[in-house]
């Protein structure tokens, strides 16, 4: 037998007094609609924190359709009053511009299907309907202003903001030295956000004299705060050396703190760490399992570094399905050294057949970067006698490239060999046009290594 749906009973809110703490209890209990018919009434009689709960359920949505144009309306009454989290709201809100009305958006799409049938109907019940708009247009200047007057009352995150318009020039003139007073307003309240940008300042000697130490300081602050790309700093200074000792324990455990924040950077340095045993035991099942970690978020050198670990077999058994796809993730990202392994599995069949086409493709990839490797292999390609893409030109350019992309030695004077000896298998007419490509190569590397 079916039975009837119940559905939770609420009080019909248009019967009772308006009330501030009767909307507070409503909110608790997540009935934002009675919340609302509480909060508004009182709003409107000028009640300051009623006015700024209003901002906060337009900007949210909840009990009414979201509207950014409501929400700042309401913010800006409470912020008059001098309420610091509506003049923070109001801020934020104008430096973005926040709320533009998307196409999918519920009032969007009504008034696009009235308006079609009934124009000025329409146009009339959206202003009646939305008097403040359905969003607002960034404004700089008065988001400054704003942020000023919480500043004025000693707010942290306002202090922050404004030294973020004095840092970047957003309406103000550019000014690291201002930008830097404001950070250490912020920093001095433990503004985790501020201790790492007045950080940064010192440590770039913007606005400030440069000083490591203080530098240092600062996101030793912010980093125990948990903010994680202090953390990423102080790794990166305790590991190679920068205005302190090197200090690869204390590198791995502030690589550690972000990353365990999930910072793909950090993830992938704490990796390559454990893989050269570097401040940790050499351990390459934590490289692989960083290195992953930073890969699924696209890190590049993360995906790289785990084409080398399946390619060799570091972590278990060696995978060349496995390697070949994070190199492709990496090679397509761009990196050099991935499109130069991942044309040479292709190139050899390792992990399946080999597919000649697609590995002088990526190989192509990496010369035009000036891989001379990549260029040396394509010349071995085409140099081969077995290869079905033999073509003595071809090696012939590719061998030269590689000898003047190589350093004086034996490696250079074995390719310097190969363009003898390939020299003498061509004819007048083949070395004129090997010489013009060269010349290609060397107005445009990129162009010249697709079109050969």
């Amino acid at each position: 037998m079916f039975g009837l749906f119940k559905r939770k009973q609420t009080r019909n809110a248009a019967k009772e007094k308006p009330s501030f703490d009767r909307g507070l209890v409503a909110y608790q209990e997540q009935d934002y609609s009675r919340a609302f018919y509480h909060w508004l009434a009182m709003a409107r009689q000028g009640h300051v924190e009623a006015q700024f709960r209003v901002g906060q359920l337009y900007a949210r949505g909840q009990g009414v359709v979201r509207n950014f144009g409501d929400a700042a309306y309401w913010f800006r009454k409470a912020a008059d009053q001098e309420h610091l989290e509506a003049q923070l709201a109001l801020g934020l809100c104008l430096a973005n511009g926040e709320g533009a009305p998307q196409d999918g958006a519920m009032p969007v799409r009504w008034y696009q299907t009235a308006s079609k049938t009934a124009p000025e109907a329409a146009e009339a019940n959206m202003a009646l309907l939305f008097p403040n708009g359905l969003g607002l247009k960034p404004d700089p200047a008065e988001s400054l202003h704003w942020y000023r007057r919480a500043a004025e009352h000693g707010n942290a995150e306002a202090q922050y903001h404004i030294g973020l318009f004095h840092a970047f020039g957003q309406s103000v003139t550019q000014d690291y030295a201002l930008a830097a007073e404001w950070y250490r307003k912020a920093a001095e309240q433990d503004h985790a956000a501020a201790q790492f940008n007045l950080g940064s300042l010192h440590a770039a000697g913007q606005g400030v004299p440069q000083d490591v130490e203080q530098a240092m300081a600062w996101y030793r602050r912010a980093g125990e705060a948990g903010h994680v790309n202090a953390q990423l700093n102080l790794g990166i200074m305790y590991e190679h050396g920068r205005g302190v000792d090197p200090d690869l324990e204390q590198a791995a455990f502030w690589y550690r703190k972000a990353a365990e924040q999930g910072h793909p950077v950090a993830q992938v340095n704490l990796g390559l760490l454990y893989a050269n045993g570097r401040g940790v035991p050499k351990d390459y099942r934590e490289t692989l399992k960083w290195c992953r970690a930073s890969a699924e978020q696209g890190n590049v050198n993360a995906q790289f570094n785990l084409g080398l670990i399946y390619s060799n077999g570091l972590a278990g058994q060696t995978d060349y399905g496995e390697a070949a796809a994070w190199y492709r993730k990496a090679a397509m990202q761009g990196n050099v050294g991935a499109q130069l392994n991942l044309g040479l599995m292709l190139a050899h069949g390792w992990g399946g057949r080999p597919e000649l086409n697609e590995a002088v493709d990526w190989l192509r990839k990496a010369a035009a970067q000036g891989h001379a490797g990549a260029m040396a292999n394509l010349g071995a390609i085409y140099a081969s006698g077995q290869s079905m893409a033999a073509n003595p030109l071809q090696a012939y350019v590719w061998y030269s490239l590689a000898a003047k992309a190589t350093q004086d030695g034996p490696t250079r004077e074995k390719y310097e060999e190969n363009v003898r000896s390939l020299d003498s298998q061509l004819s007048d007419d083949e070395r004129q046009k090997g010489r013009l490509m060269l010349e290609d190569w060397q107005k445009s590397p990129q162009l010249a290594a697709l079109a050969s």
